[in-house]
C-alpha cells in the first residue's frame, strides 16, 4: 500500500502557457481517471479521456485569449490545475457577469493537503481581478467530496444538468459563487 504523505507542500500557481499543453493533457487524463475509474465501465472512461483531453482541442484552448488556465505546482511537479472560460451558462445560473469554472482538477496525492485550497483561492482572486462577478461549475452529483469542497467554498447549488461520459449521461449539479 503506497504511504500518502500528509505533509502540506509549499504550492505556487502559475498561468498556463501554450507549451503546457502536453502536461495538461497528462493531468487532466491523470486526475479524471483517479477521480471517477472506480464507478466509470472502462469503454466509457477511455471514449471520455480520448475525447475531453485531445491535445489539439488543449492547445486552442490554451490560444484562445478569453481561456485561463491555472496550474498548481508543487516540488514534485504539477499537482492539478483548473481551466476558466465565460462562455454561455445554462439558465440557472443568474448571478451577473459569470464565468465557468469548467475543469479543477487534482492529483489524488494531494487530496487534504490544502494544495486545491491554494488553487481555488488563486481561481477567485484571478477572476475577481479580471472583472467577473460570480463564478459557476457543474459536478457530478456522486461526486461527494468536491460537492462538500464547493460548498465550503460557499457555492451553492443553483439546478442541475446531464453530462455524459463515453455513453453514460449522468447527473451533474451546477453550482454558482458570487465574487
Amino acid at each position: 500500500m503506497k504511504n500518502k504523505s500528509t505533509k502540506v507542500p509549499e504550492t505556487t500557481i502559475r498561468i498556463a502557457e501554450p507549451e503546457d499543453a502536453d502536461l495538461l493533457v497528462k493531468l487532466g487524463r491523470a486526475c479524471f481517471y483517479e477521480a471517477f475509474s472506480k464507478q466509470t465501465a472502462p469503454q466509457d472512461m477511455e471514449a471520455h479521456l480520448q475525447k475531453a483531453f485531445d491535445v489539439d482541442e488543449i492547445k486552442g484552448q490554451l490560444n484562445d485569449d478569453q481561456a485561463l488556465f491555472l496550474i498548481a505546482q508543487t516540488d514534485s511537479g504539477a499537482a492539478g490545475y483548473a481551466y476558466l472560460y465565460p462562455g454561455n451558462p445554462p439558465e440557472c445560473v443568474t448571478t451577473p457577469n459569470p464565468i465557468q469554472l469548467v475543469r479543477f482538477y487534482l492529483r489524488n496525492d494531494y487530496y487534504g493537503r490544502n494544495v486545491g485550497n491554494t488553487l481555488m483561492s488563486a481561481c477567485l482572486e484571478t477572476v475577481r481581478l479580471k472583472g467577473y462577478q460570480s463564478v459557476w461549475l457543474s459536478t457530478w452529483e456522486l461526486n461527494h467530496r468536491a460537492n462538500a469542497f464547493y460548498k465550503k467554498w460557499e457555492f451553492e447549488i443553483a439546478g442541475e444538468a446531464k453530462f455524459t461520459v463515453g455513453r453514460d449521461v449522468q447527473n451533474d449539479f451546477i453550482f454558482v459563487r458570487t465574487i
